[in-house]
């Protein structure tokens, strides 16, 4: 995703009968009711205006009364974990999964939070049910590096692939630990075998297209992403990612129609909505942008691309109370994530709040992204001493 940082339930109702029913017996089958969408959109607009609070409030009951709505389960599970309350979280995404057992993405979140409790064993377990999902990939690789197996774990992966060297999937889970670890050359070597395996598949392709650039080979990824529109045109992660591949060109022009129909295809899209606003900000419409940026977070509140992009505006036009606000509620639902706190250093930073500043480099020093990295300690060096 292309950014303005600096940094570029169980059953509803089930009738246990003790017998078998009489025919002159009236058997009442009772239905769940309905999903309600609206309740999961308020609640998102609370989390948005950063009353997480408020939105469990109005959300556990409904969840409670609506153990089918998958949906809604995670959304709450979510801010449990956030807030943080992490036996009511897996309180409500285990009931997800009584309901679904295949739910990947309530695994995938099981996982990150026996990850938060150290409870290594049942992360790796449910990070391996959550596949394929990126939050499985790189639950994985940081799961292991944190119970200092990570080696270990990345040799299995490389003799899975040799012992079964037409299995996608092994293939597939190499690539991405790889590119989790930002060896991007290995990453696109491994997709590539997906690639030659199952030719047709979009997925494989976008792999490859994402490994590429990554190692800025931007025309070859395009051809890839194009290739897998000519198997199936309404692939949003194709589409989206053409749009954001044309962006790495600065080729607005091209990108903004490829864009468009990724919205057209998602209209809540927040890769989509975060990209359109970044074309507006390189238009330099930052009003409109944030406009687009508010969308992204307001239909995917718990991601932090669009906080990093609304709070880059903010802090652009000197408007820094503002963009502490958009960087401290996307830490709010992203606490580990680097930029938000390279951001956050910063807007402190240019007020002279120099304590406060010093504490999110910190943070973003203790990240696991390379470039935030570098850049928190070279701001930081720059620091008036203690």
């Amino acid at each position: 995703m292309r950014l303005l940082s600096v940094l570029t339930a169980v059953a509803a109702l089930v009738a246990a009968q003790a017998g078998p029913v009489l025919a002159t017996e009236t058997t009442i089958t009772l239905v769940p009711p309905a999903n309600d969408p609206t309740v999961l959109d308020a609640a998102r607009a609370k989390v948005a205006a950063g009353d997480t609070k408020g939105a469990i409030a109005g959300l556990a009951p409904y969840v409670d009364a609506h153990p089918g709505d998958a949906a809604a389960g995670r959304l709450l599970g979510d801010l449990y974990f956030r807030v943080p309350d992490f036996a009511k979280a897996e309180r409500v995404w285990k009931t997800v999964l009584a309901v679904d057992s295949q739910d990947r993405e309530t695994h995938g979140r099981l996982g990150a939070l026996y990850a938060a409790e150290d409870r290594i064993n049942d992360a790796i377990a449910e990070f391996q049910q959550s596949l394929p999902s990126k939050t499985g990939y790189t639950g994985l690789v940081l799961i292991h590096k944190r119970a200092g197996d990570l080696q270990q774990y990345m040799s299995t992966l490389h003799y899975d692939t040799e012992q079964h060297p037409f299995d996608p999937a092994k293939w597939t889970e190499l690539g991405q630990a790889e590119r989790t670890l930002h060896h991007y050359q290995a990453a696109l070597d491994a997709f590539a075998h997906v690639a030659t395996i199952r030719p047709q598949s979009c997925g494989a392709r976008v792999d490859v297209a994402n490994a590429q650039v990554d190692l800025n080979q931007v025309d070859a990824a395009i051809a890839n992403l194009k290739a897998c529109l000519a198997i199936d045109g309404n692939y949003y992660p194709a589409v989206v990612n053409l749009g954001e591949a044309y962006l790495e060109k600065n080729d607005v022009t091209t990108a903004r129609p490829q864009l468009d129909r990724a919205l057209a295809l998602r209209p809540e899209g927040t890769e989509a909505l975060v990209d359109i606003g970044y074309i507006y900000d390189a238009q330099g419409d930052w009003k409109t942008a944030i406009t687009y940026y508010n969308r992204a977070i307001r239909a995917d509140p718990m991601r932090p691309e669009a906080y990093i992009d609304l709070g880059y505006d903010y802090n652009e036009h000197r408007l820094f109370p503002l963009a502490e606000a958009a960087y401290l509620k996307g830490l709010s639902v992203a606490s580990d994530d680097g930029r938000l706190h390279y951001m956050l250093a910063v807007t402190y930073n240019l007020q002279g709040k120099i304590p406060l500043a010093r504490e999110q480099y910190r943070f973003a020093i203790a990240s696991e992204e390379p470039i935030v990295v570098h850049a928190a300690q070279a701001d930081m060096a720059l620091l008036p001493p203690q």
